[in-house]
């Protein structure tokens, strides 16, 4: 019979997941929400282990109002399909085909369907994609339909990734995965790896993992790179929030999910392997991870366990060519007045090796039908040694000068003080300001020059930072009849500790030739033979040994219990948290200037050292990088950063500067000892009410109150000098209220109308009242500071949502209009000052008052199913964002937009998925924004004939172009078992380009790498 069934069934039909068949009349525990048929017919076959076939097509979008107790599976299916216009047929060999009855009901309405489904807290049943039922569509297809499942049903405004396979999210990096969300942004870092993910254009995001709150040290912050793509279920962007959810962020939440092994229906085991090819570098590195799972029936009910493993190396390369802050060229060396000058070319690439480990387990045990035990685990580990390595010309060093300018026609009036730079302001002793002695001058940027006699700096910074998170959860879980409860425990220690050790040297060399536009950076030429030379090297500048320990842990629990009403009421929930925070920075700079030793800089025309003639090993000097903005790309040599790393070549200059051998003690000055403790509660009440004809509209209202201590510790030198403890505590309570409402029409479309407040706790480290500086030992780079802020006040936001969804067979489209105002935003600017004696920029975070922020986002998907054969796997994808933001109130950055924020942003995809072929091919564009505050640097920058007499800075800040980046993916299943694919990112070869103010010259240009992959799963 089951062949006549599946006969019957044939073409679009779906088949849930397999496994050995119970007896019909076993009594067991079910837990089947409200909602879409095909969903409550694939928990049903997910919780009973029967193969359930019907067609898809034919149950797209009726309801059931599901199913929750203990029954037997007959009982509880008969539940389900009520007054469906379906029935069951049962063959002898459990199967079940679902089938029209001969006289087809009316569909129930939706408001009597079911209550809204939270997603805030993940599920035991959160499936991913090779747990899911295996229908028809599967792979790309698959994954995106579960995404649009996920934010049909959600009570809040979210937006879901979901895994195509076990190991297999749609995008090779969590980061990656996430730009494809609307409203989503990301940056590339030094590791040529995309990061710094933004909602809505901000970075104030709480992020969870398996719903419990994760961070990295003394952050808020979790890097989700910390994670691995592989090892993760689904990604769930929250954009707006609801009460149960845990506070922290201003913009959203983002929760990763973890597999977990009640999530499968039998013994899977999976082996993934990929080669990343980097193009730029020219150089591969591994990618391997395992999952294996099962479970079993005991005499003390059934148990699940899963283990799953990742490990990558990659070498990096991120080239960067850069010109520093412009000043006159009418001061000394170059005395040529006119022009505008970079203070110094910087070739610097950062250069060095990524290499990630994770590891997680999880065990769950079904003590009775009704309660449910787990623990869980998970490892993280993360080490990058990129660092910078510099070939950086130093037009004003003494005994420069400047010939066959060529002048572009780009030419500006600004204010040019006695050194060629901005002026800067000064504080007078009567209380008021004045800016430093200048004049008002024309100056222009320049096409190309020749610099004779000129210094170059080749710097190299030899970075190791070692990072690793390490968290065991466990706890209950208690259903049923009408009650459910949760009670979950968990513990997190972050660590990272970053070792920066740095040394410079350099050479005078007769002729450079400057171009300032080179297919958009700057560029120089010189003689080929000096960049890998180490003949002439001379020790130069400082030697710098700069460590930092950052450690973090957090004790949380929290117990949430729901009950099932009747009325309008269909829900009740409420919950309480705990949460124990612990924060420590430590950290030294050290500056050992050369010239400490008797090894003064070339251009002092004081006593110079060798390189050669300081007795130092023979691996001191080495290749340290490629810059192609040196003779059209070049090789060059310097301190190497193998030597810097090794306790060896640490060791060898300590001796050579009479330090101690060993690292430098923390100074007490630079750290910080943080205590925070957190309690919250909840309630939360679901509603649904039906309007009739088949209109529904359902939400929840609900409230959370946080309380918050805090402790920060630390010390300061006071006027005489001495070291002297100091310490700011600070309580606060916040009421965040939230509410929506979802109106559902018949036939897949329905509306939303969202409001929650949220709030964001400063990082400790902008807490810190203590000064840290850096002393950078190069006289045409300022020294650098920060300070924390002991009154920076949490960020508060109010934020509206309205959308409009539709779901159809192929396909969905979504509309989202949003507006938030947020109150006390930090931003942080820098500004020059003197400490002690000595000139630094100084950044520090302030609150700026209110800022607003509102846009909206749209988002489309659809496969052709209506074209013939293989054509009928085309499918396509798109997503659009529009953002207005703007900073309110007095502050120096009223009217402008928020830094990072993007105004436009989109996505367009091309999808395949067919007979075991699937492939993506996706653009990914962001319009410009800015990415820092340069006001309080020396560069000259253009000012107003109106306001030339007025005492202040005009602003300068730091633009991101506008860029694109196309990635493709193309995976074939040779068999059940076995699937390979091969994709590639940045395949366009985008580069990243910044300017300082004015738009027409490029100040920054990054070398974003273009990666390929070729990768096997085996499933068993």
């Amino acid at each position: 019979m089951t062949n006549r069934l599946m006969a019957a069934l044939a073409g679009a039909t779906s088949i849930a997941a397999m496994a050995a068949t119970p007896a019909m009349a076993q009594q067991r525990q079910f837990a089947i929400e409200a909602g879409d048929l095909k969903g409550a017919l694939d928990a049903f076959a997910r919780q009973t282990g029967r193969p359930v076939i019907y067609r898809s097509e034919d149950v797209k979008g009726v309801r059931s109002p599901g199913f929750r107790g203990t029954a037997s599976a007959e009982t509880a299916l008969s539940a389900i399909l009520a007054r469906s216009g379906f029935a069951p047929r049962f063959d002898s060999s459990g199967a079940v085909a679902i089938v029209r009855t001969p006289a087809p009901q009316a569909r129930k309405s939706p408001a009597a369907a079911r209550p809204v489904e939270q997603v805030a807290v993940p599920a035991a049943d959160d499936v991913p994609a090779e747990a899911e039922p295996a229908i028809v569509v599967t792979g790309i297809r698959s994954s995106l339909e579960r995404a649009a499942d996920v934010k049909r049903n959600a009570v809040q405004v979210v937006d879901s990734i979901v895994a195509e396979d076990i190991g297999k999210l749609p995008d090779p990096t969590t980061a990656a995965a996430l730009q494809r969300v609307p409203g989503i942004q990301v940056e590339t870092d030094r590791n040529n790896e995309l990061t710094n993910v933004r909602i809505r254009g901000l970075t104030d995001i709480g992020r969870t993992l398996n719903g419990r709150e994760m961070f990295t040290t003394t952050s808020r912050d979790f890097d989700v790179k910390d994670v691995p793509a592989q090892a993760l279920s689904r990604i769930d962007v929250f954009k707006s929030q609801t009460a149960d959810l845990i506070e922290g962020g201003v913009a959203g939440a983002i929760d990763l999910k973890l597999n977990q092994p009640f999530n499968f229906k039998k013994p899977t085991f999976v082996v993934t392997a990929r080669e990343n090819y980097a193009s730029r570098l020219g150089k591969a590195g591994p990618q391997v991870g395992g999952l294996a799972t099962t479970r079993f029936d005991t005499g003390i009910g059934e148990i699940g366990v899963l283990v799953n493993g990742s490990f990558s190396k990659s070498d990096s390369e991120r080239s960067q060519t850069n010109m520093t802050d412009r000043r006159s060229s009418g001061v000394s060396p170059l005395n040529t007045p006119g022009y505008l000058i970079p203070q110094v070319i910087q070739n610097m690439p950062n250069v060095g090796a990524v290499t990630r480990g994770e590891a997680n387990a999880a065990v769950q045990w079904q003590a009775s039908p009704s309660l449910q035990v787990y623990a869980e685990g998970l490892y993280t580990y993360f080490r990058t040694t990129t660092g910078f390595s510099g070939f950086n010309p130093q037009p004003f060093n003494a005994g420069t000068s400047i010939t066959d300018i060529v002048a572009s026609d780009n030419c500006f009036q600004t204010r040019v003080n006695a050194s060629g730079t901005n002026p800067t302001l000064v504080n007078n002793a009567d209380g008021t300001q004045s800016l430093q002695p200048y004049t008002v001058q024309t100056l222009c940027d320049i096409k190309s020059a020749t610099l004779k006699n000129v210094v170059i700096n080749q710097n190299s910074s030899s970075d190791r930072l070692t990072q690793t998170n390490r968290m065991v959860a466990g706890g209950l879980k208690f259903d049923r009849d009408r009650a459910r409860a949760t009670l979950d425990v968990s513990y997190q220690k972050s660590r990272s500790f970053d070792e920066n050790v740095n040394i410079e040297v350099g050479q005078r060399v007769d002729t450079v030739y400057l171009t300032t536009d080179n297919d958009g950076a700057a560029a120089i030429s010189l003689d080929p033979s000096i960049p890998t030379s180490s003949a002439n090297l001379s020790l130069r500048n400082a030697f710098n040994q700069n460590f930092t320990l950052a450690t973090g842990s957090l004790f949380q629990a929290r117990f949430d219990g729901e009950r099932d009403l009747g009325g309008i009421f269909s829900k009740i929930q409420a919950g309480i948290r705990f949460a124990d925070r612990k924060a420590v920075y430590r950290n030294v700079q050290q500056t050992n200037p050369t010239s400490s030793i008797g090894c003064n800089n070339i251009e002092t025309g004081k006593a110079s050292c060798l390189v050669s003639d300081l007795g130092l090993s023979s691996d001191f000097i080495g290749t340290i990088g490629y810059a192609p903005g040196i003779n059209g790309g070049s090789n060059f040599v310097g301190a190497s950063p193998d030597y810097l790393l090794s306790e060896r070549g640490r060791n060898e200059l300590r001796s050579l500067f009479g330090l101690a051998l060993r690292q430098p003690d923390y100074d007490p000055t630079h750290q910080f000892d943080a205590s925070e403790r957190t309690w919250a509660g909840y309630v939360q009440a679901a509603y649904a009410i039906d309007l009739g004809g088949d209109l529904a509209l359902d939400g929840v209202v609900g409230v959370r109150g946080v309380n918050t201590d805090r402790t920060i510790a630390t010390y300061r030198k006071d006027s005489t000098g001495a070291i002297v403890p100091i310490s700011e505590t600070r309580s606060d309570f916040d009421l965040l209220p939230s509410a929506t409402a979802r109106l559902q029409w018949p036939g897949g479309f329905q509306m939303r109308l969202d409001y929650s407040r949220t709030m964001r706790r400063p990082d400790f480290g902008s807490l810190n009242p203590t000064q840290s500086l850096t002393y950078v030992g190069n006289v045409f780079l300022l020294n650098t500071a920060t300070a924390g802020n002991p009154d920076l006040k949490p960020q508060k936001s109010d934020s509206f949502d309205a959308t409009a969804e539709y779901y159809f067979h192929s396909g969905s489209i979504s509309l989202d209009g949003f507006y938030r105002t947020i109150r006390n935003r930090v931003v942080s600017s820098a500004v020059q000052t003197t400490i002690d004696g000595t000139a630094f920029l100084l950044t520090t975070p302030r609150n700026v008052g209110e800022v607003t922020l509102k846009g909206i986002e749209s988002s489309a998907q659809y496969f052709f199913d209506f074209l013939p054969g293989a054509f009928s796997g085309i499918g396509v994808q798109a997503a659009f964002t529009y953002i207005d933001s703007r900073i309110g109130g007095s502050d120096p950055l009223a009217g402008r937009p928020l830094q990072g924020v993007s105004k436009y942003n989109y996505t367009l995809g091309a999808l395949y998925e067919k007979s075991g072929i699937s492939g993506r091919l996706i653009y990914t564009f962001r319009s410009r924004y800015y990415s820092g505050d340069n006001s309080g640097a020396v560069s000259l920058r253009p000012i107003d004939s109106s306001r030339i007499d007025d005492v202040f800075i005009p602003t300068q800040l730091i633009y991101v172009r506008p860029a694109g980046r196309l990635d493709f993916s193309i995976g074939v299943d040779v068999n059940p078992a076995f699937h390979i694919d091969i994709g590639g990112t940045n395949i366009t070869r985008t580069r990243t380009r910044q300017y300082f103010g004015v738009s027409y010259l490029n100040a920054q240009v990054y070398g974003d790498e273009t990666t390929y992959s070729i990768g096997v799963r085996v499933r068993l």
